[in-house]
């Protein structure tokens, strides 16, 4: 793997996250280009600075370029967009390890990203055990939404990194599916 700076980000970090992730959003990729992945959303600078100000999230940079971000977030739920007011909802029905998601001291995972020439090389492995030992001291599971027509990112959460998918929702016509994770 190549050698990148994996860290939490600062202010400072804030337009190249908003810069990487408005470059990866569903509408601004062709098809072909949806079937690698893609993010959901439009992302200004004040939303992405009220995530990082709300749990750590994780950045990794590779000769001064950003290659890849996770993003994660604790606000109050009036704070999320519409569709994460609805999972928030849904969740005192949701079941993880047979006990109901709000039993849990929770925060969202996600959006995360790892740019197209950076993929397949462990990064995303690399950012995931970073953000774990990120968190691990404030939450201790890790809740996630994924459009069910990005099966890259769906795949790569449950078989590389093993989540478990615990219900679904179904917001603006798209289906999205909910997993869950441990932080241990």
């Amino acid at each position: 793997m190549k050698d990148f700076d994996i860290k939490v980000p600062t202010a400072a970090d804030v337009p190249a996250i908003v810069d990487l992730a408005n470059a990866y959003t569903y509408q601004n990729l062709s098809l072909q280009e949806r079937q690698s992945g893609f993010l959901t959303g439009v992302f200004s600078e004040a939303a992405i600075s009220a995530m990082i100000a709300s749990a750590p999230c994780i950045i990794a940079y590779q000769q001064q370029g950003l290659a890849g971000f996770i993003l994660n977030t604790n606000l109050p739920p009036g704070k999320y967009p519409p569709l994460v007011q609805e999972i928030i909802i849904q969740l005192p029905q949701l079941n993880y390890q047979n006990l109901p998601v709000t039993h849990y001291n929770y925060f969202f995972y996600g959006p995360v990203l790892v740019a197209k020439n950076y993929r397949r090389q462990g990064l995303l492995q690399n950012m995931f055990q970073k953000t774990k030992e990120e968190l691990k001291t404030r939450f201790n599971l890790g809740i996630a939404f994924i459009d069910q027509a990005n099966k890259a990112s769906h795949q790569v959460h449950t078989e590389s990194l093993g989540w478990e998918v615990i219900g679904e929702i179904t917001f603006n016509n798209h289906i999205y599916s909910l997993l869950a994770f441990f932080l241990t």
